[in-house]
């Protein structure tokens, strides 16, 4: 009898600890964080990390303040994600309301209010309303992990619904808090400077990855640590799409372009001399190089407020006018 007793419990025993194995939390030890008693476990620094930009555009169709984006630079892949680099003073929620003052690292003395400023108009910082299912249905696991990028954008989410070690498994009915600091406290995230903690199952099943770190949970971060933001589009449909860079923009003060729409005989009588003048000087044609992580100096046609066609230069119409050659013809016609 006692021999079967004892193989009775040795095998409640290796259940009790496949059942623990099983649990949303993922083996094995944070160095210097978790583990530690008293470790402060502070998040890597986003320091001399070199993030891919994005083109430049409307803000409300890139989905960053600022018109261009950091994390999720594929606009036509990612239409309803981005990351967003930003600047605060201090640490902050990742569900502080908004001010409506426009930020980011491509605007002048653009430090942040708070970190949901960053987030264009019509966009927010993901996961604001505790609901996995926010982040679910604008990427997916193998984008967040693989495609946004290097550095790290986080939502406004803590991977665990407590600060148990391990949680139980949440449900579409689950709220997510955002917690100051402790287990379970980071914020959910991706890019490639991502890692797993112990808990794995907060949005994607064994799938999510977090800011390591418990130092700076979701409700208490630092933008040199945590500065990349994650924005999602508000309406459950793509944003229009971003409209292609005007190939006249650069041309639009040339001969063919000035004398395009003017009658033949007009162009017959208008000597050569006339519109080479009209050619504006190369200086004045916006630049097309692509974006790189220094901000921007010159002017671009892209950076035009929301409302206005951010990819088309200045009108057509009012380049042509210099060139017209309309006065001239009554004086041909009197000769």
């Amino acid at each position: 009898m006692a021999p079967t007793l004892a193989k009775c419990l040795a095998f409640s025993f290796s259940l009790g600890l496949l059942l623990q194995a099983g649990c949303v939390c993922g083996p094995g030890p944070n160095v210097g964080g978790y583990d530690e008693p008293g470790a402060k476990d502070p998040p890597r620094s986003l320091q001399g990390i070199k993030f891919i930009e994005s083109e430049k555009g409307d803000a409300a169709v890139i989905g960053c303040a600022d018109g261009q984006r950091e994390g999720f630079a594929d606009i036509t892949r990612h239409r309803r994600v981005a990351g967003c680099l930003a600047t605060w003073e201090g640490t902050k929620s990742l569900r502080d309301k908004p001010t409506g003052k426009a930020c980011g690292d491509d605007i002048k003395g653009g430090v942040c209010t708070v970190p949901s400023d960053v987030c264009a108009a019509g966009w927010h910082v993901c996961g604001t309303n505790g609901k996995n299912d926010d982040l679910k249905s604008h990427t997916t696991f193998k984008a967040c992990n693989k495609e946004a990028g290097p550095g790290k954008f986080i939502a406004a989410i803590s991977h665990g619904q407590s600060e148990e070690l391990c949680p139980p498994t949440p449900t579409a009915e689950t709220v997510f808090p955002c917690m100051d600091s402790g287990y379970c406290a980071e914020p959910v995230c991706c890019g490639d400077n991502c890692q797993f903690g112990k808990c794995r199952d907060g949005v994607w099943k064994g799938q999510t990855r977090i800011s390591l770190g418990k130092a700076e949970g979701c409700g208490s971060v630092t933008s040199e640590r945590n500065g990349g933001v994650m924005c999602c589009y508000d309406k459950n449909e793509d944003p229009p799409a971003l409209k292609p860079a005007d190939p006249t923009a650069a041309t639009a003060g040339t001969p063919p372009a000035d004398t395009a729409g003017t009658p033949p005989a007009d162009t017959a009588a208008t000597p050569p001399t006339d519109s080479a003048a009209a050619t504006p000087p190369p200086s004045t044609v916006p630049s097309t190089t692509p974006p790189t992580t220094t901000p921007p100096t010159t002017p671009s046609s892209l950076t035009a407020p929301p409302g206005a066609d951010p990819t088309k230069g200045p009108s057509a119409t009012d380049k042509k006018k210099p060139a017209k050659p309309a006065k001239p013809e009554p004086a041909e016609k009197a000769g």
